[in-house]
């Protein structure tokens, strides 16, 4: 098998133990917190040493999807950043609205790149968090397919809110057959 497969399958094995994490917060009704996002973010990159921050501390730059290199800041406290990012996502689906919760907190993480490594990974599996405890049946592997551009593109974020909004209603569907 090609090192690219090998790479992709382990890829995949991580993101289905990771969105197994968000899905037992959520059955539990435990509060995802910082430190849970931070222990899906180092099971999705497989850096599992204690001794690997997983929080951005330093400028870095990224391409992103459109081909387009930006370097972001120094975030002053990434942690803080997430938690500010998860408590907005929690008043929101805990006043009705987990799809806009889902859409926050994962717009939110993805736009501050909050972690080192696997930003969008963890944005899909927090969105997934929030739409499963909420009772929003939309697939976690669904969420982490989604072919996004950049969010910071105008129509981007709208664009997300309507796919969520879609998956939820099929997910809907499919669970009354």
């Amino acid at each position: 098998m090609p090192f690219d497969a090998l790479r992709r399958q382990l890829e995949i094995a991580r993101f289905d133990r990771a969105m197994e994490v968000a899905e037992s917060l959520a059955a539990c009704r435990a509060l995802l917190t910082t430190t849970e996002l931070a222990r899906i973010n180092t099971i999705l990159t497989g850096k599992d040493d204690q001794s690997t921050d997983p929080w951005r501390q330093d400028p870095v730059t990224i391409t992103l999807p459109s081909g387009r290199v930006e370097t972001l800041k120094v975030i002053a406290d990434s942690k803080i950043t997430a938690r500010e990012k998860l408590h907005r996502a929690t008043e929101l689906a805990e006043s009705g609205a987990p799809i806009e919760a889902a859409v926050d907190i994962y717009a939110g993480l993805v736009l501050s790149h909050v972690f080192v490594d696997a930003n969008r990974r963890t944005a899909a599996l927090a969105a997934h968090y929030f739409l499963n405890r909420y009772g929003v049946p939309v697939s976690g592997l669904a969420l982490h397919e989604i072919g996004l551009g950049d969010l910071r593109e105008e129509g981007q974020i709208e664009s997300l809110r309507e796919t969520i909004a879609q998956m939820a209603k099929f997910g809907q569907k499919r669970n009354k057959k």
